[in-house]
């Protein structure tokens, strides 16, 4: 019965630690939008001289597709 006690009294603190991870972290999704908002201004600066506004977009999302992937993220094409 001891051990019992024991293993609920240790399992309990790592059960809610391991729960507390499925909530969304504030600041990890701030990070990630200042690092989307970072290539999409290198994107447009990039394209300033396109004169083609389809060319123009098509280079600018694959600048920050590529960039976010620089950046350690991983893009769903």
């Amino acid at each position: 019965m001891r051990r019992l006690l024991t293993s609920a009294a240790l399992a309990l603190p790592l059960f809610t630690l391991g729960c507390a991870g499925t909530t969304p972290d504030y600041d990890t999704r701030m990070a990630m939008e200042r690092d989307f908002l970072d290539c999409q201004s290198q994107s447009y600066v990039s394209t300033a001289t396109y004169t083609d506004p389809d060319q123009a977009d098509e280079a600018r999302e694959f600048i920050i597709d590529e960039c976010m992937r620089h950046k350690g993220y991983d893009i769903n094409d």
